[in-house]
């Protein structure tokens, strides 16, 4: 067994003992085998889930968020532009996002 200590949020070690810690400190176990992905680099400890995840998961989280962030500027920009108010996203920006978006959806299909 190994065990993964957590400090303020953040991953501080990756111990093959039992140690003995502070209060400020949790542990959460793992096995042989995900510290040797932590070690590998191939995963990554998840401190919400308390899960040992692969890289390629972390990264689609990321390109999903971003692109939630992307349609909720459009959409923002839409609105502000349907009310005639000043958009907080220029048109260079707005067509930037859009160009994004469109390629998105072309790996897609």
């Amino acid at each position: 067994m190994h065990y993964v200590c957590i400090e303020n949020n953040t991953v501080v070690a990756i111990l093959n003992y039992l140690p003995s810690v502070p209060s400020t400190v949790r542990l959460q176990e793992i096995t042989d085998a995900q510290a040797d992905q932590l070690r590998a680099q191939t995963h990554y400890f998840d401190i919400a889930d308390n899960a040992v995840k692969t890289v390629a998961e972390n990264v689609a989280v990321q390109k999903t968020t971003e692109l939630a962030n992307a349609h909720w500027k459009i959409l923002r920009h839409i609105r502000q532009k349907a009310l005639n108010i000043t958009t907080s996203l220029s048109d260079a920006e707005y067509i930037q996002l859009e160009q994004q978006r469109e390629a998105a959806a072309a790996r897609v299909v």
